[in-house]
Order: C-alpha cells, then structure tokens, then sequence
C-alpha cells in the first residue's frame, strides 16, 4: 500500500535461492507481519478473522525490554546537554549505571500553584537499567490494519529476581548521591518552588528515593513506580521456535527474519550494534548461498 492507500501484489519470480522475502522491521514490526500474513498462534488469528497459513504458536512471544528506574535531580547551576551513557557497570552485578543531563525549557511555573519559576530548569537523569532481564512478554494484534499498533506487555519485574536487581542498583544510585562529585547538586541555591521533591538538599523533579533505603518493600515500589523503557527491545520471532538457524521462517518458503526479534536474550547495552552485526553476518552468508 502506498501513501495514496492504493494496494499492490508482488509476487517472487521464480523458485530459485535468489528469490525471497527478507523481513527487517525489529522486535514489534516484524512478528506483527507475520500475524497480520497468517503466520502465528492459530486461535489468536482466528479471533480477526485472518485466514490461516500457518500455525507458529510462538511467533509474538518471550519479547524482552530493559527496564530501568530513574532519579531527576534539578541542578543548581547551568549544564550542558548530555546524551544517555554509561557510567558504571557494578562488578557482579546484572545492572548499569547511566546518566544524562538535560534542560527543561518551562517558560511559566513548573508547579502550577507557584507564581514563578526559572526560565530553564537544568537537570540530570541517573538510573539503573536491569542489562539482562527474566522477564518476558507477548506481542498480540489489535486490529487487522497494518498501520495500527499492536499490544505489546513485556512484563517488567514479573520475575522476582528482576526485582531484586532493580532494588541493588536504586541502593547503588543512593550511594551516589552521597559522593563528592554530586554534592554540588545538593545546594540550597536550587529553586524550591519546582515541582517535585526536596530530600538530603536533593531537588527531585518527580519521584524522590525513599527516605529509608534499606526498605526492601519501598525500594521494590520505587522500581515499579518509575519504571520506564529503554528503547532496548527484542524477541518475538526467535531462533528455533520461530526461524531456523538460517533465520528461515519455519514451515514457510522463501522467508527469512534477520533483525533484533530473533534474540532470545540481549547483549545487556544498546543492541544497535549486535543487529549491524547480524545484518552484515547474514548478507555475507546468502550471499554464498547464492554464489
């Protein structure tokens, strides 16, 4: 379909190596195709109305994330903007440690009830990513419009150990508070009237840390309360429930996925690399099979 919505067919030449269909559309695009083509669990395909062209019950499932959890400190004095990096990897952990800096361009009150406020309010991010989470969710269809989103649950924190892991590294973010290279965050300069929360001399833009960290409770709250994304996604078309080590699809001709969907677990950081990685591996390797 174009961008006048007027649909077209395409069809493969002719049954040779060369001739194929490679999938690249990532962790959502691609097992989203694959339903919408009639490629998954047969019951969840029926419930649209599409017709079946082959049962694949795992297409759509075990999708992972990286969850992290985050504290937002306003900063007393002006600071450059910084991109996400990665400022620490504690030994034996599961966890990183990453930080970014940022500003916030509000023009009128941040806090509604207030009559002023800062004409930029500078702040930095630090937080905890869980690098090799447990738990796994489930990509489902919505609707059978290609141009709609599909339902996507990854199920953060569902494994209890996951938990465990966020709570080490929101202690190990406390800790860093309390160092000498971000005492200067802790200054009775900042402006009180932001919204948030004042905690230790800390200004927090949103949530604050629990007062008592060593609360498991608390602490486990606070994983779940600010957890957020890290654009880290994979899964849903894995090697050997979904495709082949050829990354053929199962039981379908002339089909192959070559993208993050078929990564059972991540490489802990940002996967950009991991699935350059795997587009240039397997470009090399058909293109041989096609010598």
């Amino acid at each position: 379909m174009d961008a006048r919505g007027r649909s077209y067919q395409a069809f493969l030449k002719d049954s040779s190596p060369s001739s194929e269909v490679i999938v690249s559309a990532g962790s959502i695009g691609s097992p989203q195709l694959l339903l919408l083509s009639g490629i998954g669990p047969s019951e969840h395909l029926k419930e649209f109305n599409i017709p079946l062209v082959l049962h694949l019950p795992l297409v759509g499932q075990g999708i992972q994330d990286s969850p992290r959890a985050t504290v937002t400190l306003q900063s007393p004095t002006p600071m450059e903007f910084s991109s996400i990096q990665v400022v620490g990897i504690p030994k034996g952990s599961q966890i990183y440690i990453e930080s970014s800096c940022f500003v916030l361009p509000a023009s009128a009150g941040v806090n509604g009830s207030a009559s002023s406020s800062p004409k930029h309010i500078y702040a930095g991010n630090i937080f905890e990513k869980l690098a090799f989470p447990l738990s796994r969710g489930e990509l489902r269809l919505r609707s059978r419009d290609p141009r709609g989103n599909p339902s996507v649950r990854y199920n953060y924190y569902s494994n209890p150990l996951d938990v465990q892991n966020c709570v080490q590294g929101v202690r190990m973010i406390s800790k860093l508070l309390n160092t000498r290279s971000l005492q200067g965050f802790a200054s009775s300069a900042v402006n009180k009237s932001a919204n948030g929360t004042t905690a230790n001399g800390f200004q927090f833009i949103g949530q604050a840390l629990p007062k008592n960290t060593r609360d498991d409770a608390a602490m486990a709250q606070f994983c779940r309360d600010t957890v957020n994304t890290m654009w880290h996604f994979h899964g849903g078309c894995h090697v050997g429930a979904v495709v082949n080590q050829r990354y053929q699809v199962n039981g379908v001709d002339s089909l192959r996925i070559v993208d993050g969907s078929t990564f059972k677990d991540g490489p802990g950081t940002n996967p950009q690399a991991t699935t350059m990685m795997l587009g240039r591996y397997m470009g090399l390797k058909i293109l041989q099979e096609r010598a």
